[in-house]
């Protein structure tokens, strides 16, 4: 009998039961490393207000958030608030290599300010 049903005061052999919340961590702890962050690799970031955040276009409640994106040096004049733009969205697990995420697809959001 298991202890969901009211009935038995342990596992198998009289054990308590286990917490699920430790065993739930302990497998978090075990996955392998996640992907570090992709970093601008090699290009300028504009020497002010080198982060733009941006709402991405993607429809989905859960998104309905800014984002921050480096300002490389040659876009610093283009990226001003109010402007449409196209940014790599949504690195899963499949586009990681060598430890680094790759970007995923383009999609469309707006620049709300820059910081």
């Amino acid at each position: 009998m298991s202890s969901e049903n009211g009935s038995g005061a342990g596992g198998a052999e009289g054990a308590p039961p286990e917490q699920l919340a430790l065993i739930r961590e302990s497998v978090r702890k075990a996955k392998e490393p996640r992907a570090k962050p992709r970093t601008w690799r090699g290009a300028a970031l504009a020497p002010q207000l080198p982060v733009a955040r941006v709402l991405v276009d993607k429809g989905v409640l859960h998104l309905d958030r800014t984002f921050d994106y480096a300002v490389p040096a040659e876009l610093d004049a283009d990226a001003q608030p109010g402007v449409r733009v196209r940014v790599r969205f949504g690195a899963g697990r499949h586009r990681v290599r060598e430890g680094r995420r790759e970007g995923g697809g383009l999609i469309d959001g707006f620049l709300v300010e820059r910081r």
